[in-house]
C-alpha cells in the first residue's frame, strides 16, 4: 500500500531537452568560433559593461562570448525550472525563449540575478510558489540595464555602486510581478509583451529618478554586421529541427491536422499552444523562426545580437499566441512602415521594431488581417521613437510601444466596426 501511495518519479519533459539542446549549440559554436581565452576575457566585459538599448553584445565581446552569455541564462533558468518539477507551458517555453535572445543584447547574469532575487522574494512574502512565477522572473529581466547602469554608468565602479545597483534590482524585481498584472488588464489580452509594458514603466519611472539626481542615461548603439552567416545559418538549422521534431514528435497526419486548428487560433485568454497542440506548436515555432529570419534577410538587415534575440523572442512566442495567419498582416505592415519613415529600412530601430510588432498578433486574431496590417504600421511609428522615454533601461522596449498601440487603437477598431456592423443592419 505504501508503493501504491507514492508520488509519481518526475521526469525532465522533452520539451526542456530540446531546449537544453539550444544552449548546448549556442556552446559548441562558440568554441568553434572563438579560443577560450577571448571567451572568457569578453564574457567578462560583457558582465561589467553597460547594457542599455541597443548594446550587441556580439559587437561588445565577440560572438563566442555573447553566445556564451546566452547559454549561460538559459542553462541557469532550465536548472531552475527541472529543479522545482515545472511542468512546460506554452508561456514557459516562450520565456526561456526570450531570455536566451535577450542576453545576446542586454541581459546577463550580474543584471538579471537581483531582479530574479526580487521576485523569489516577492513570491516568499505573498506564500506563493516560485515555480509559478518562473516565467515572470525570466520575462522580468526586461530592465536588467537599470542594474548595470547603475553600477558601471560612468566607466568607474566601486563595490557601493555595486551594492546599491543589486539593491535597486531587488527592489524592481519585488514590485515587477504586481506591475505586470496591472499591464495586463491595461490592454485586455491584446498584446503578448506584458512584461515590455511593465519594464516600461518601471524603467521611465527609473530614469526620472537617475535623471534628477545627476546621472544621464544616455542609448547606444553597438551593432554588428559581420557574423549574418553564421547567424543565418543558426536560425535555419534550429527552424528544421523544430519543424522536424513536431512532425516525428505527433506524426505526419495527426500533426498536419493540430497544425491546421492551430494556426486557426482565436482564442485571446488562452493561447497556450503546447498545452493544447502538444509537439506540433514545434512546427508552429520552427515555421515563425524561418519566417523572420528570411524578411531580414530579403530586406538587407544583418543578422547579430538584437536581431537574433528578436527571431528568438518570435519563435518562442509560437508558442503562446503567434502562428503565421496572426503574426504576417503585422509584420507586412511594419515592413511597409519602414519603408516610409526617415530611417534607412536596415537601421536598428527599423529592424527590431519589425521583428517584435508580432507581440500585437491577437489583435488581428480577433479583428482580422486588416486591422493587423493597420497596427503593425502603427506599431513602428510609436516604437522607434518611445525608447526616448526610458533612455534604453527597458529591453522590451516595443512591448512598450505595443501596449500604447493596443490601449489606444483597439477601441477605435471596436467603435468604427460598431459603426460599419450597425449600418449594415439597417440597410438588410
Amino acid at each position: 500500500m505504501q508503493d501504491l501511495q507514492k508520488p509519481p518519479k518526475y521526469s525532465i519533459p522533452p520539451d526542456y531537452y530540446i531546449l537544453l539542446g539550444i544552449c548546448v549549440f549556442f556552446i559548441l559554436i562558440a568554441f568553434i568560433l572563438d579560443s577560450p581565452g577571448q571567451i572568457i576575457r569578453n564574457y567578462y566585459l560583457i558582465n561589467t559593461s553597460r547594457s542599455v538599448l541597443v548594446t550587441d553584445y556580439i559587437a561588445l565581446g565577440g560572438i563566442g562570448a555573447a553566445l556564451v552569455n546566452a547559454a549561460v541564462s538559459g542553462f541557469f533558468y532550465l536548472i531552475l525550472l527541472i529543479k522545482l518539477k515545472c511542468e512546460p507551458h506554452g508561456r514557459t517555453i516562450a520565456a526561456v525563449f526570450v531570455t536566451i535572445g535577450f542576453s545576446l543584447f542586454g541581459k546577463n547574469m550580474f543584471n538579471t540575478l537581483p531582479i530574479f532575487f526580487g521576485v523569489w522574494i516577492f513570491a516568499r512574502v505573498n506564500k506563493q510558489k516560485l515555480s509559478k512565477l518562473l516565467p515572470q522572473a525570466m520575462l522580468s529581466g526586461t530592465i536588467a540595464p537599470l542594474v548595470s547602469e547603475i553600477a558601471f554608468f560612468n566607466e568607474e565602479t566601486s563595490w557601493l555602486k555595486i551594492l546599491i545597483a543589486c539593491a535597486v534590482g531587488v527592489f524592481v524585481g519585488f514590485v515587477f510581478p504586481v506591475v505586470t498584472e496591472s499591464a495586463k488588464r491595461m490592454h485586455r489580452g491584446y498584446c503578448l509583451y506584458n512584461s515590455g509594458i511593465a519594464g516600461g514603466f518601471i524603467s521611465t519611472f527609473s530614469v526620472g529618478i537617475l535623471r534628477s539626481t545627476g546621472i544621464e542615461v544616455i542609448p547606444m548603439t553597438l551593432w554588428d554586421t559581420s557574423n549574418t552567416l553564421y547567424l543565418a545559418s543558426f536560425a535555419y538549422i534550429l527552424s528544421i529541427a523544430l519543424i522536424c521534431h513536431g512532425i516525428i514528435a505527433d506524426k505526419p497526419k495527426n500533426a498536419y491536422k493540430k497544425f491546421m486548428h492551430l494556426i486557426n487560433e482565436r482564442d485571446l485568454n488562452n493561447n497556450d499552444y503546447l498545452e493544447k497542440y502538444g509537439s506540433t506548436c514545434y512546427i508552429n515555432i520552427g515555421i515563425m523562426c524561418a519566417l523572420v529570419t528570411s524578411i531580414m534577410l530579403v530586406l538587407g538587415i544583418p543578422l547579430n545580437g538584437p536581431v537574433l534575440g528578436g527571431i528568438l523572442t518570435v519563435a518562442g512566442f509560437s508558442a503562446s499566441g503567434k502562428h503565421i495567419k496572426n503574426a504576417l498582416p503585422i509584420l507586412m505592415g511594419s515592413v511597409l512602415a519602414t519603408y516610409l519613415n526617415h530611417l534607412e529600412i536596415t537601421a536598428p530601430a527599423n529592424a527590431i521594431a519589425i521583428l517584435f510588432s508580432t507581440g500585437l498578433a491577437p489583435i488581428t486574431g480577433k479583428h482580422g488581417w486588416k486591422c493587423g496590417f493597420i497596427v503593425g504600421f502603427m506599431h513602428v511609428s510609436v516604437a522607434i521613437y518611445i525608447g526616448n522615454l526610458n533612455g534604453g533601461l527597458n529591453l522590451y522596449n516595443n512591448g512598450f510601444a505595443e501596449g500604447f498601440v493596443a490601449i489606444t487603437f483597439v477601441p477605435i477598431i471596436v467603435f468604427f466596426k460598431d459603426i460599419f456592423n450597425r449600418h449594415i443592419h439597417r440597410h438588410r
